[in-house]
């Protein structure tokens, strides 16, 4: 039966074709317009690490101390700690894994000791486990040990596009680079990692959205002694030195901070009752100048906190969602004009026996293949809507790619927005009895 209620479709469709193509087309606007703005949307709004990030945390807590009394900069939930305080963090030893972490990016640049070669880079800064902690690939060598860290060996681990610049091989393991005015140990390599969002130093984050390729790890210590500091000095307190772009001298400032991955709720609470514990104590010891209302954030809630998704792309989702029900509302109209126009062919299939059943799914089926067409028109003008948002100077831009899932997603709803469509003109046709339909015919 269904085979037939096709073929009856087709030929319905063929019988008029300009009310078809305008149909189509309307759905195809709709449909096309919403899935640009939601591929965009689920790109920016997704887990940054995917099967890593839903079991981070960051710590946050007020931990201005005398000097930074009445900070007018200052915005709460802050994450920045001092490095003090991010290293009694993680040598506490409260969570299955645990790391400070600070970005330090552009004029962090690894030469090989001869001086014929070098690179910038990208990479974090860290004191505890982070590549553990993040779920960093290691393709070759090891992570950096608590006695290399302890003793801010010069130590570090870079990914194997740093290594085939400087070497020309993936496994530079035991090569020595320069970063400042030192030489360090390669002791590890792993393979290309970022993540998708941005997540780290979301407070200082100078608009960047999509995640960046983090091309090195190193002791944050080691590095400090180096002369490289974070890319971004933190928030330092009002004794504090002027601090030049990158500076090692952030003694005084508070730029790391503390990441710790809990696998369970319980483990949560446990760990935010010890953050509470240590951030109270700080205070009724006289460092903290204001009550700290320490609080740890899921990764999800921090991003959420920190409008890591720009309020645009929230905007244009909205606007393109209303723009897709006003499509339906056109189409709806369209189609119960189409129907009503047809009811002699109703009420002869009425009085020969069709059911109401019958005759709605048979309009449903015609509309569901418009819906269909209608899909296979958006695929084009998805495409083109991506191409658009790519051409925009926003941070996100790199964000608008059709992806398999979103081909899916594109065609299940063009059936979809066809046969919600097609319901009410569809009982509409349906719902009187045969001999009235047979009267006005």
């Amino acid at each position: 039966m269904f085979d037939y209620y096709l073929r009856l479709a087709l030929i319905r469709c063929r019988q008029n074709l300009p009310m078809v193509s305008l149909l189509v087309l309307t759905m195809a606007i709709g449909i096309a317009s919403c899935m640009t703005a939601m591929t965009v949307f689920r790109a920016l709004s997704g887990a940054p690490l995917p099967g890593v990030s839903p079991y981070l945390y960051v710590a946050t807590m007020d931990a201005r101390e005398a000097v930074d009394k009445d900070d007018p900069g200052y915005k709460r939930p802050d994450s920045l700690l001092k490095l003090l305080d991010a290293k009694a963090l993680v040598d506490a030893h409260h969570a299955a894994q645990q790391v400070a972490v600070a970005v330090a990016q552009s004029l962090a640049q690894f030469g090989s000791p001869d001086g014929k070669k070098s690179t910038r880079a990208y990479g974090l800064m860290a004191y505890g486990a982070a590549l553990q902690a993040f779920g960093v690939p290691l393709r070759y060598g090891r992570p950096w040990t608590e006695a290399e860290q302890s003793s801010d060996a010069p130590v570090v681990v870079i990914d194997t596009h740093v290594a085939q610049k400087l070497f020309g091989i993936d496994d530079a393991v035991g090569r020595s680079v320069t970063l400042g005015k030192r030489s360090f140990r390669v002791i590890g390599v792993i393979a290309p990692w970022k993540p998708r969002m941005q997540i780290f130093n979301l407070g200082q984050n100078s608009g960047s959205v999509m995640g960046q390729d983090e091309n090195f790890f190193v002791p944050a210590q080691a590095s400090l002694d180096a002369g490289v500091g974070p890319f971004t000095s933190g928030e330092c307190g009002k004794g504090a030195p002027v601090i030049s772009f990158q500076s090692a001298a952030v003694t005084q400032c508070r730029w790391m901070e503390t990441w710790v991955r809990l696998d369970t709720p319980e483990q949560a609470n446990a760990y935010g009752q010890f953050l509470a514990g240590y951030a109270n104590a700080q205070h009724d010891a006289g460092r903290f100048a204001y009550p700290p209302r320490a609080k740890l954030y899921g990764t999800q809630a921090w991003m959420t906190q920190n409008h890591a998704v720009p309020d645009d792309v929230h905007l244009n989702l909205m606007l393109a969602g209303g723009f897709l029900l006003l499509c339906l509302v056109n189409v709806a109209g369209l189609l119960a004009a189409r129907f009503l126009r047809r009811q002699a062919d109703v009420a002869i299939r009425r009085a020969l026996g069709a059911s109401k059943r019958d005759v709605f799914v048979q309009h449903l089926v015609e509309t569901g293949l418009l819906g269909l067409i209608g899909g296979v028109l958006a695929l084009p003008l998805t495409w083109l809507g991506l191409w658009i948002v790519r051409m925009q100077p926003v941070s996100y831009a790199d964000a608008a790619h059709f992806s398999p899932g979103v081909f899916v997603i594109l065609f299940a709803l063009s059936v979809a927005v066809g046969l919600l469509v097609g319901i009410l003109p569809a009982w509409r046709v349906c719902r009187q009895p045969p001999a009235l339909q047979i009267k006005l015919a």
